[in-house]
Order: C-alpha cells, then sequence, then structure tokens
C-alpha cells in the first residue's frame, strides 16, 4: 500500500504540473480557474484512493459503488474545469513582415 501512496502523490504532483505547463503559460488563469483546478485534481485522487483501498480491504462492492459516484462528481468536475480552461485566448505570435 505504501507504494500507491507514493505513485497517488506523483500523479498529483504531476496533474498540477502539466495543467501549469498547459494553461497557465498559455495564458494567465485566474485564481477561480485555480481552485477549480485543484478541487477536480484532489477529488480524482480521492477517488483513485477509495476505490484502490476499498479493493484492498475485500470490499469490492464498496469500490464499485465509490466509482459510481465519486466518478460521476469527478466526471462533471473535469467536464466544468477544461470547459472553463479552454477559453484562455492563446497569445498570438506577430509575424514581422519583410518589406
Amino acid at each position: 500500500m505504501a507504494i500507491f501512496w507514493l505513485i497517488l502523490g506523483a500523479l498529483i504532483a504531476s496533474s498540477f504540473w502539466f495543467v501549469y505547463i498547459k494553461f497557465q503559460v498559455a495564458g494567465k488563469m485566474s485564481v477561480g480557474r485555480w481552485v477549480l483546478t485543484a478541487i477536480s485534481v484532489l477529488w480524482g485522487a480521492f477517488t483513485l484512493a477509495w476505490i484502490v483501498s476499498s479493493i484492498a480491504e475485500g470490499e469490492m462492492q464498496a469500490a464499485g459503488m465509490g466509482l459510481l459516484v465519486f466518478g460521476a462528481i469527478l466526471l462533471v468536475l473535469v467536464i466544468v474545469t477544461v470547459r472553463l480552461n479552454s477559453l484562455i485566448p492563446k497569445k498570438k505570435v506577430n509575424k514581422v513582415e519583410a518589406a
């Protein structure tokens, strides 16, 4: 189980790093978008932790219900987060015209 928690921590860190590279560099994200992104990533980690710990304890029904309930909420959070973050305008590159 200790290896799982290590992998989960690395997954959370890499998720935040991906969001920073993908969205923050392209255009400034507001505080609200960062909060929504953080909630989405942490909710995803909670869902994954719930499922794995339930399976480790032998509770397959709890794992399935956790996937159904928490996974549905995660899906809604991810869709809202991606839709809001895709509205960030990309920086325009000005081409220098040779005259």
